[in-house]
């Protein structure tokens, strides 16, 4: 019976993008019916810790290096503080201490608050 079926079927060329009919979808088959996943939100945390941790290009002794952003922001804070900037020396002594208490910085947020009378120093 199926070679009668085969026989009555107009010819059907096999090849590129050419399937062979029972390997085909059938009618209302879909292969990938949820489709694609839902992308996982990202907390503010995750968020701040990969922009933080993301490299930065900067200029050293006329040199181009590369290090994370949260590197780069406590040189600035270092570099502030030794040109007499004591809100940038306040933090950085701030950061220094909650660094020996807690640890590494990246698993965690730091929540630094600084008062004005901090900042005005």
């Amino acid at each position: 019976m199926k070679r009668n079926q085969e026989a009555t079927t107009p010819s059907y060329e096999v090849g590129y993008k050419k399937p062979p009919r029972h390997s085909q979808f059938k009618p209302g088959n879909r292969c990938n019916p949820q489709g694609r996943g839902k992308r996982k939100v990202e907390t503010e945390a995750e968020i701040l810790k990969r922009v933080l941790n993301f490299p930065a290009e900067f200029r050293h002794r006329g040199k181009s290096k590369r290090a994370p952003r949260i590197e780069l922001m406590i040189r600035s804070l270092g570099s502030a503080a030794l040109k007499g900037d004591v809100g940038a020396a306040a933090m950085l002594l701030k950061i220094r201490a909650h660094c020996e208490k807690y640890g590494d910085i990246n698993p965690t947020i730091i929540r630094i608050r600084v008062s004005k009378a901090d900042m005005n120093l």
